[in-house]
């Protein structure tokens, strides 16, 4: 397998490179340098709470990586999170309240952010600018401003960027997406995305900060708000519109993001979006989107729809029976193919046979998904889930509330990255951000 993944990687790069488009990395090897392949990558890890922890168990686990930093204003998680690197690595990481501190130590190379939805921008233009890649947890960023500012940092101080959209490690998926851009489906004609619904709910009742927690610096560029029960859950940060938009974003990301893995349908031209949606408890803590329905139109005619699992259900149940969850269907000419974590189906299941399909157009790929992301570190070649496609696919989620909350259309140049109509709603790409972290 190993041979394989650098297999991919070498074609990808000698396609670009024939193509005559210069990528944004190319490693030192390739241009008569040498890389030191027994070097250690000095990771740093920023939040390790329940995702965090998740991938801090996984990056312990990548040959040729080493997390040597662990930050979360939690003292008990930073100190547990702290004690697994010991128990696994046999070292002691330094541990930091602050990710501010964690980013001055010039010797780590690369940032693991899996905080907060709404910390994830503003520590990751942190990292950018203080000279370190940056893995991402999903969704991007609370504003479509944020997204754009991240890829001109990432871009300008060429630092690898990769997203938290692990399906694209998922073999099947990337055969999945390789029949649709060799023509197995036909032409093109419409695309569906769907993913869980969010909740509503949550107690807003104040209790004491618990012992042990920095809640200025845990709220950072949000408003300041009493302290909660609920608040301080992984369900307060996903579903309360201080810190995130919803699962419209924040589990919608997964199936967007293969909506656009090897497309570009979405950057041809102006698209409008138009729908409906949910906000059940708008007075509770979780006040945000927690179903929805829309009808999205690119340049072209292309048409998406773009659905809460509730509202998918009775549609996508008629052609595929393990639907449930998330999910990305794109119809042809010709045929469909349906991908999601759970599995996949299509009109004709034998082209899940092949191994690899005819047709000379691939998506860069890499079975190991934590691994690829040391591995374009220490290489300097291009993740496998780049800052480009995060903001394109989040910009998909930011839209389609947009486009909600005014009831209306909403009309969006990728091209120029700004809303066409209502030109209003353009001062909706930024929000207020708190004291400090204006700049962030």
């Amino acid at each position: 397998m190993k041979n394989e993944n650098q297999i991919t990687r070498r074609r990808f790069l000698g396609g670009v490179l024939a193509a005559g488009v210069a990528p944004q990395f190319i490693p030192s090897r390739v241009l008569g340098g040498e890389t030191a392949p027994s070097r250690k990558i000095q990771l740093g890890h920023i939040g390790t709470g329940g995702q965090g922890s998740g991938l801090l168990q996984n990056f312990l686990g990548v040959e040729g990586a080493v997390s040597v930093a662990i930050a979360d204003p939690y003292q008990q998680r930073r100190e547990a999170a702290g004690k697994r690197v010991q128990d696994s690595q046999k070292h002691e990481p330094k541990l930091y309240n602050d990710f501010r501190e964690l980013l001055a130590d010039k010797s780590i190379d690369a940032v693991i952010i899996a905080t907060p939805d709404h910390w994830h921008v503003p520590v990751g233009l942190a990292a950018v600018r203080a000279g370190k890649d940056v893995y991402i947890e999903k969704p991007l960023g609370h504003t479509l401003a944020q997204n754009r500012a991240l890829q001109e940092a990432c871009q300008k101080h060429q630092r690898i960027f990769q997203y938290g959209t692990q399906q694209r490690s998922q073999e099947l998926l990337k055969r999945g997406i390789e029949l649709v851009l060799n023509g197995y489906i036909g032409e093109l004609e419409r695309i569906e995305v769907w993913a869980p619904a969010g909740s509503g709910g949550g107690s807003l009742d104040e209790i004491p900060v618990p012992a042990g927690l920095d809640y200025d610096l845990y709220l950072g560029p949000a408003p300041m708000k009493p302290c909660s029960n609920d608040r301080l859950t992984s369900a307060g940060s996903w579903y309360c519109s201080d810190y995130a938009l919803g699962f419209i974003a924040g589990w919608g990301a997964h199936p967007l993001d293969i909506a656009i893995w090897g497309l570009d349908y979405d950057q041809k031209g102006p698209a409008s979006f138009k729908g409906k949606g949910e906000f059940p408890t708008p007075k509770a803590l979780f006040d945000t989107c927690a179903t929805w329905d829309v009808d999205i139109k690119f340049a072209g005619g292309l048409p998406m729809r773009f659905m809460s699992h509730n509202h998918a259900e009775p549609i996508v149940k008629k052609y595929r029976q393990n639907w449930d969850g998330d999910g990305t269907t794109f119809f042809g000419s010709k045929g469909w193919v349906s991908l999601s974590r759970g599995g996949v189906a299509a009109s004709n299941p034998d082209w899940f046979k092949m191994k690899e399909c005819d047709g000379t157009k691939r998506v860069l790929y890499h079975n190991q998904y934590y691994k690829s992301f040391v591995d374009s570190v220490r290489e300097r070649t291009p993740s496998i889930a780049p800052i480009e496609d995060a903001v394109r696919s989040d910009a998909l989620s930011h839209l389609s509330l947009l486009a909600i909350k005014s009831g209306g259309e909403v009309v969006w140049d990728p091209k120029a990255y700004r809303i066409v109509s209502p030109e209003a709603l353009n001062a909706q790409m930024t929000c207020e951000v708190r004291g400090a972290w204006q700049q962030s």
